[in-house]
């Protein structure tokens, strides 16, 4: 009898220690995040060249996503609706593969179109510049819609030219386009 309950206090033990293992494997991610900065730093050390200024270019980019909110709270926007990378084929036709990175609202304005402000940083130049013509077709078809019976809307449509920036591409139709496009361009410089 004592031999059997060993036996099974052993077996518990081993069930214990494998499923604290596999429970810390979860847990050693974190260490191996530390391995991978480490090889990643190595790579940055032995290239020095442009891995470097290309990896570090990102994190010193725009945080297009703190504009959005900064744009929300500084105009008073309500009824803001976020437009992740996702969506921005539907309403746009701008794909995935095209953006690196992207911040995008549509927001209530009283009039018949809501304010539809758009910023991405396109993956290259050439996919800035088909974001930016797509942008630029938005804009005409509210234009379009908006002719015969929202004059307010046709104007903002024919005054909101797309800002493009290399990389970077912004579509303000808002009542404050001249105040998002200089604080775009001016998160840009």
């Amino acid at each position: 009898m004592k031999r059997l309950a060993s036996l099974v206090a052993v077996v518990l033990t081993l069930t214990m220690v494998l499923s604290l293992a596999a429970c810390g494997s979860d847990e050693t991610t974190p260490d191996s995040t530390d391995t991978e900065d480490t090889t990643q730093s190595q790579t940055t050390e032995d290239t020095q060249g442009t891995e470097s200024t290309e990896t570090t270019e990102p994190a010193a980019g725009v945080d297009l996503a703190a504009l959005r909110t900064q744009f929300a709270t500084d105009y008073e926007l309500t009824d803001v609706l976020e437009v992740e990378t996702e969506g921005l084929n539907n309403l746009y036709g701008i794909t995935a593969d095209q953006v690196a990175s992207s911040a995008s609202f549509n927001a209530a304005s009283g009039a018949a179109f809501p304010q539809e402000i758009v910023m991405i940083q396109a993956v290259d130049e050439a996919a800035a510049a088909d974001i930016a013509g797509k942008l630029e077709s938005r804009l005409s078809n509210i234009a379009e819609q908006a002719a015969s019976y929202d004059p307010e809307s046709l104007e903002l449509a024919e005054n909101c030219p797309v800002v493009t920036d290399g990389v970077y591409v912004g579509m303000f139709f808002s009542s404050h386009y001249d105040d998002m496009a200089a604080a775009f361009q001016s998160a840009l410089a």
